[in-house]
């Protein structure tokens, strides 16, 4: 139940991509419910070409994991929103009323992202970037939760996916208390290249993804 940016979050989110007439950025992420992010990408289509619709924005309001992406040079179209359909709260043990030292599991099929394009997507799943057919899931595993002040809290989020894991020290904010569930928002910046999707742009010239991600969630933590 954290602001998983919780990369993760907040944890999880990656790719890119390296033709110059491609534009696909990835990213992978976290998040329960049903919603976003965590990985994904942009493509354009060859010079001359409209440029793609803008992926719709989810309700702000709603459970929701979307990731965003960012070409190494901007284009219009930046930022590129993944938004991911399908997430759940595997497990989460806190007192609604006292939201310090609660723990939270999060799983995110990264298969279930969309954006504007389906080659786009076809392309970030693929091996050369996110492989969802060896990595298919991301976990977001929230500890250390702490108050910082008013309704924000902190707390580690280890994110696991393509096969490695990091933990990053996150944020979040508590929209809403019940009984035995409270609703948290977040926002984390973190790159793809913690997890080994893609190549560095700094490194790379043909590199069109930017290294760096965002993760943006809105979810709803049941105690199970």
């Amino acid at each position: 139940m954290k602001k998983l940016s919780i990369c993760i979050a907040l944890a999880f989110a990656i790719t890119g991509c390296k033709k110059p007439e491609d534009k696909t950025v990835a990213a992978t992420g976290s998040g329960s419910g049903s919603g976003t992010a965590v990985v994904a990408a942009g493509s354009a289509g060859s010079a001359g070409s409209a440029a793609p619709a803008p992926a719709p924005t989810p309700d702000p309001n709603l459970d929701h994991i979307t990731v965003l992406a960012k070409h190494k040079v901007a284009k219009p179209i930046d930022p590129v929103h993944l938004n991911f359909d399908t997430f759940k709260v595997v497990k989460a043990d806190f007192d609604p009323k006292k939201v310090e030292g609660g723990k939270a599991t999060i799983e995110i099929d990264l298969s279930s992202f969309h954006t504007d394009s389906d080659k786009r997507d076809g392309h970030v799943k693929s091996p050369a970037y996110l492989d969802i057919g060896k990595f298919a899931t991301a976990t977001i595993d929230i500890d250390n939760v702490k108050l910082k002040s008013g309704a924000t809290y902190t707390a580690d989020a280890k994110v696991s996916a393509h096969g490695m894991s990091k933990t990053y020290p996150v944020t979040f904010d508590v929209l809403e208390t019940k009984d035995n569930s409270i609703k948290i928002k977040s926002s984390q910046d973190f790159t793809r290249l913690d997890f080994g999707v893609g190549t560095d742009p700094t490194k790379d010239a043909e590199q069109q993804v930017a290294s760096e991600l965002t993760i943006e969630m809105v979810l709803t933590l049941a105690k199970t």
